[in-house]
């Protein structure tokens, strides 16, 4: 009954936010400490503040009051109660709260946890801090700009051996050479800066001839660095054989190839009087030997009477297909190389058809090896219809034939049309000629009859002179006679 009592009185008082005047005058000062679970956030992330408030002890908590603030501008609440004043039963020393806050934009931001009226539950006045704690806001981008680019060794090497050269954190490659016993080599070495992380370093299992061992270290930054360590462990028969003029060596040990897929099965097989490992396909008859290059990368290849081809796998659908070698080439296909499922392949391509490639290869669950067309946009495949393709070549030469007379046939149209207009051109010129010699011949004869007319003209006129001397000479004969007479 009496703690109900104190109870009542305490939830009285926190609703008149501490206007009730305390019964003791007495005094106990309580503790708050404030921390948060990070000094320094993303814009965008969040950060959590937590509040614990404890009573003197041999108290307990009755009443108090408290709010907190913060730059709204920089963060904003997305959990807590911004501001409250709870009454306790009596049992409780203390309380802890939690107010998670998102960030906003850079800079520094206080959340300050404000306390009064602060009362025991058995009425004792109770003295509380109102604590503060700071958080740097940054962007993602300062984060990434201040992240260490450091991504050296400070030291490397191999348990109970000297690598060559010595160790300088700025050199990337080295070379070991062990002897065939020595199946395994421990790699050690540090980082320069402690913020950075490395991989490939500790126990390393040796196979006969070149092992390349790649140390990479991460800076904070993302920023990495790849240190080599080239371990030639010695092999006592090496199997040597040349590829294109690239040496490889058969790899004699079969924990070091995987067979690529159910369809073969593990097997020995003699090469140069020595036992391989290998792998064979019992429908296609395919076997397959890995072989080691010269960096230490192991592959598997077709074997065939000492004749090997790198061994290319391709899936599409149910269809499993490996890449073979081709003898008959479309005669419109160009040779090429494509890249599928990351490999490099061999393949045909026609310019009438791009994106779409033929590609000779062996269906490895029932052996059969056919022409295949590769589609690059859909990424699928599908067998390729030769009699199809050779009945579109020979329709495509029919229309080609066609093509050429219906050509032919224009062109003797076009030729034929320009005789004809030369011969039209020629005839017109001929008759315009014609013409203007007759008009020529014409106006020549009136020019000749204007002439004849003018020299009668001028032999009438002759005629009329000479008429009229005959004409006088006689007047004067008769004359003479008439004298003549009279004498």
């Amino acid at each position: 009954m009496k703690n109900i009592k104190k109870i009542l009185f305490f939830f009285i008082f926190a609703v008149n936010i501490f206007n009730f005047l305390p019964i003791s005058v007495d005094a106990a000062t309580g503790t708050v400490t404030m921390t948060a679970n990070k000094s320094q956030v993303v814009v965008g992330n969040t950060v959590t503040y937590t509040v614990t408030v404890k009573a003197p002890s041999n108290k307990k908590l009755g009443v108090f009051q408290y709010y907190i603030s913060y730059d709204s501008s920089m963060l904003s609440l997305t959990s807590g109660e911004s501001s409250g004043a709870p009454v306790f039963t009596g049992s409780e020393r203390s309380k802890t709260y939690t107010f998670k806050f998102k960030a906003k934009k850079s800079g520094t931001a206080t959340v300050k946890f404000n306390v009064s009226g602060g009362y025991t539950f058995d009425q004792e006045k109770l003295t509380l801090s109102s604590p503060s704690k700071s958080v740097k806001i940054i962007t993602q981008a300062q984060l990434e700009a201040s992240y260490s680019k450091n991504n050296y060794l400070s030291s490397l090497g191999v348990t109970g051996k000297k690598i060559s050269p010595s160790f300088n954190k700025n050199t990337l490659d080295y070379s070991l050479e062990v002897d065939n016993d020595v199946t395994s080599v421990n790699i050690t070495g540090k980082v320069e800066d402690s913020k950075s992380s490395v991989t490939g370093l500790g126990n390393h299992q040796l196979a006969e001839g070149i092992n390349k061992i790649q140390i990479k270290v991460t800076a904070q930054n993302g920023s990495t660095r790849t240190y080599i360590l080239n371990i030639t462990r010695k092999e006592l028969s090496p199997i040597i054989v040349d590829i294109e003029g690239k040496k490889y060596n058969v790899v004699r040990k079969s924990e070091l190839i995987t067979s690529p897929n159910s369809n073969y099965e593990d097997t020995i097989i003699k090469i140069n009087e020595e036992e391989v490992p290998a792998f064979i396909n019992e429908v296609t008859k395919t076997t397959l030997v890995g072989l080691k290059d010269s960096e230490g990368n192991i592959d598997l290849y077709k074997y065939e009477n000492d004749n090997y081809l790198p061994y290319k796998e391709f899936s599409f659908s149910n269809i499993i297909v490996t890449e073979s070698s081709f003898i008959d080439i479309p005669k419109d296909y160009v040779k090429t190389t494509i890249s599928v499922d990351e490999k490099e392949i061999t393949a045909y391509k026609k310019e009438s058809s791009p994106g779409f490639y033929l590609i000779y290869a062996t269906n490895i669950s029932n052996g059969i090896s056919s022409l295949y067309q590769y589609d690059s946009h859909e990424k699928t495949i599908q067998l390729f219809n030769s009699n199809d393709h050779d009945e579109n070549q020979e329709l495509k030469e029919k229309n080609k034939n066609y093509e050429y007379i219906i050509i032919g046939l224009g062109s003797l149209l076009v030729v034929t049309y320009i005789v004809v207009l030369i011969s039209m051109i020629k005839r017109s010129s001929n008759s315009k000629k014609k013409k203007k010699k007759i008009n020529d011949n014409l106006e020549q004869l009136e020019i000749n009859k204007d002439e004849k007319i003018n020299n009668n003209e001028e032999i009438e006129q002759n005629i009329e002179k000479s008429d009229k001397i005959e004409e006088n000479i006689s007047r004067k004969h008769d004359g003479k006679k008439k004298k003549r007479k009279k004498k």
